[in-house]
């Protein structure tokens, strides 16, 4: 029996260019406070949770192809009333007429596959098979806005790596980064693809590069890293962030795999090979960051020769040199919402000129390794939109046929895709200018939300559809140990909470600072003149105004003369009302004064 060419290799390179992107950029400012140790405790566990659900959404991709092929073989004939107990393994072979070479393009993080009789799995698809109505769509919709949130995060880091080759304002360089980039996925997909190839390959070998040199550099400075454990819920949501995202680009890897036992081990042993070395390779560059690059704001001694290359103090040939750069630390880079290489650059090119090359590796990484990432969910989301617009536009006999989503020439169809992929774009470009400094708010919460969201949620209530209900009865290549099947429950519990800590953490960070800013404000607005006139009510609007008014608020800009923010910033959230009748006594207390003063 022939099959469908697999390449464990190819899924294996994809899948690290996949799990590879800003998060590995934006993870070592997260440990400003935390250090190191904390941070492999939280990473591993995440580690372990993301090959879970690997294994499991193989299983899921499995029983959903096995559907389509069982659809196909009794054309015309109800779901329901076919057996699926007779399915078996010949069925399978019914996909592979098909002997001509694919036309699948290997473009980072999208394998556009070629087109078959049966369509290959997709998020839609999955969606459509395992969510019942509401949830299909609710999971569209977080799957389109996760992308769009990546590519503000993507349109934000490429600018600034850019604007630092070229030394500019980053702020300059956001609408050519975006519009160029933007107009080619739209207009020119297929001319670049073969140029997305080439640079996926060009952004593994120097990423390779940049963390062994720059770990090797890091060993040879010797920086003290101070680790509390109190802090190690801050790299959390960001190293969810960091090793997460695989099972988005796994459907389309998929549809290279034959459905055999040993191609779909292969495929599962390559995705979880990928994973594994992203999370090592993670650890190395967060390890080698935080040998050179300060944690906190403070002053930090470097000891140097006369000829600005580091060396161990052995005598009075070395000098100490004590500097004091608040601006190049992890701590300063999170409050500008910077990534991780922001001050390794600088702290290279100006402590260890010796050591510059590197600061340029890392430079010529960052450049290729975004601009990649942009093209490739940039194509993910056009496609997206294409198919969705497909299904509008077009209807279909049958529930699980499949939809082809292209449209070839001028067409209406075409258009109304290039005009929805446009207004997606012009959004992401609207944020990134409107706030540019908001990187390491947009990657770790809105992302890390939506990410935790599909992966915790509704991947979970797929899972659970296809092992508690009929499509249990589908016979699978490679089906799991019955028991490893009860360990999906987990999934929810650990991305659950997720999620939970996730909207904790933005409501106290940014929602809530705003809220007692705006009482402040107006309380010192009013009751400091004697006018305490003050009502429940008024208090209550502008807690509902301080959500709405200013959305570019940032969670670590601070007023100095605000007692309810210093207040707030000491303690809880639960702390609410007591923040508030602080306000009200302070108030009170300030018209007495300014009531009994001559």
């Amino acid at each position: 029996m022939s099959s469908f060419p697999v390449d464990p290799k190819g899924i294996y390179f994809v899948t690290i260019a996949t799990i590879l992107g800003t998060g590995v950029l934006g993870l070592p400012v997260t440990l400003s406070k935390s250090g190191v140790y904390p941070f492999l405790v939280s990473f591993l566990l995440g580690f372990f949770f993301q090959a879970l659900l690997i294994v499991f959404f193989v299983d899921l991709l499995q029983r959903a192809h096995a559907a389509q092929l069982l659809n196909k073989k009794e054309e015309g004939a109800d779901f329901e009333a076919v057996p699926l107990t007779e399915l078996d393994y010949d069925t399978f072979s019914e996909a592979d007429d098909e002997t001509e070479t694919s036309d699948a393009v290997l473009a980072g993080h999208v394998i556009l596959p070629k087109e078959s009789e049966v369509q290959a799995p997709n998020l839609h698809l999955l969606a459509e098979l395992f969510l019942c109505c509401g949830m299909r769509q609710f999971f569209d919709l977080v799957i389109l806005l996760q992308f769009i949130s990546l590519l503000i995060c993507y349109a934000l880091a490429g600018s600034e790596a850019y604007a630092q080759v070229i030394g500019i304002p980053f702020i300059y360089v956001i609408p050519v980064f975006c519009w160029v980039l933007t107009a080619a996925i739209v207009f020119a997909l297929q001319l670049i693809q073969p140029i997305v190839s080439i640079l996926t390959f060009a952004k593994g070998s120097l990423l390779l590069g940049t963390v062994i040199v720059t770990f090797i550099v890091g060993s040879e400075i010797h920086h003290e890293i101070d680790n509390d454990f109190t802090y190690i819920g801050a790299p959390f949501l960001m190293g969810t962030v960091a090793l997460g995202g695989v099972i988005n680009v796994m459907p389309m890897l998929y549809g290279k795999v034959a459905p055999v036992r040993s191609q779909v081990r292969g495929f599962r042993t390559a995705v979880l090979a990928g994973l594994g070395t992203c999370a090592i390779l993670n650890i190395l560059w967060c390890w080698s960051v935080l040998d050179i690059v300060p944690q906190l704001n403070s002053c930090f001694s470097y000891n140097m020769k006369e000829n600005n290359t580091f060396h161990i103090m052995t005598g009075q040939a070395t000098q100490q040199r004590m500097l004091c750069y608040h601006n190049l630390s992890l701590e300063e880079a999170e409050k500008n919402g910077e990534i991780s290489t922001i001050p390794l650059t600088k702290i290279i090119q100006s402590l260890y000129p010796s050591f510059s090359w590197v600061a340029l590796l890392v430079e010529l990484f960052i450049m290729i390794s975004i601009t990649v990432s942009y093209l490739t969910i940039g194509a993910a989301l056009h496609h997206t939109l294409s198919g969705i617009v497909s299904s509008f536009w077009t209807s279909s006999n049958s529930k699980y046929s499949p939809q082809s989503g292209r449209c070839k020439g001028c067409s209406k169809q075409c258009l109304v895709a290039s005009v929805l992929s446009l207004v997606a774009f012009t959004l992401v470009f609207c944020v990134a200018m409107y706030n540019p400094k908001s990187f390491a708010i947009v990657l770790e919460k809105a992302v890390s939300l939506l990410m935790n969201l599909e992966q915790g949620i509704l991947v979970y209530f797929m899972i659970w559809t296809s092992l508690n209900t009929e499509y249990i009865k589908l016979r699978i290549p490679l089906p799991l140990p019955k028991c490893v099947y009860y360990m999906y429950h987990l999934l929810p519990v650990y991305f659950g909470f997720a999620v939970a800590y996730d909207i904790y953490v933005s409501t106290h960070d940014i929602i809530w600072p705003q809220i007692t800013q705006y009482i402040d404000d107006f309380m010192t607005a009013n009751l400091t003149r004697g006018n305490f006139t003050t009502t429940v009510s008024e208090i209550m609007s502008i807690s509902t105004n301080a959500m709405a008014k200013d959305s570019t608020y940032s969670p670590l800009a601070t007023t100095e003369n605000s007692s309810i923010v210093t207040l707030h910033s000491q303690t809880p959230m639960l702390m609410t009302m007591t923040n508030v009748l602080t306000t009200l006594t302070n108030g009170v207390t300030a018209s007495i004064v300014n009531s009994t003063s001559p």
